[in-house]
């Protein structure tokens, strides 16, 4: 260490920090807590739901690249972290597009809405959705001219 001594040794706390301790700078190496430049509202992963919170528990990692983690509202967090399931993260229900996708299942096309046939169901985001029921029949049941008939 001491034959390199200009790559080892900082002249200040916060240089050897930025150095050699990057991954944790602020809580272990620096000990203070950085200014939240980027919002705080924050992805939570460790739990069961997709959701962003705001509850001023934001994990070190996440204060170490704000600008990725951090947003400054819970739309633009859910947005950008769990944009595979947003309403989920929003808290929102969802009741469907009105449009149609197939159900392989019942041999025939539903509508993406909650209620009665010929709804069936929120689509997930797999699905591929068509204008019309006929539409749908034609794309993905080409094999079977009954589909346009069946209810689910």
């Amino acid at each position: 260490m001491l034959s390199n001594h200009k790559f080892f040794l900082s002249n200040t706390r916060e240089d050897c920090c930025k150095k050699f301790y990057e991954w944790d700078y602020y809580s272990s190496c620096v000990g203070t807590t950085p200014a939240l430049t980027h919002g705080e509202f924050y992805p939570e992963w460790s739990s069961t739901t997709s959701t962003c919170l705001n509850d001023g528990n934001i994990p070190t990692y996440m204060l170490n690249d704000q600008r990725w983690y951090l947003s400054t509202t819970l739309r633009q967090c859910c947005e950008r972290h769990f944009y595979f399931n947003i309403n989920a993260c929003l808290g929102t229900s969802y009741g469907g597009t009105d449009k149609w996708y197939v159900q392989y299942e019942a041999m025939t096309c539903v509508q993406d809405c909650v209620g009665v046939s010929p709804c069936g169901g929120v689509a997930n985001d797999w699905d591929e959705l068509f204008s019309s029921k006929e539409k749908c029949c034609e794309e993905k049941m080409f094999y079977d001219n009954k589909c346009r008939f069946r209810t689910a």
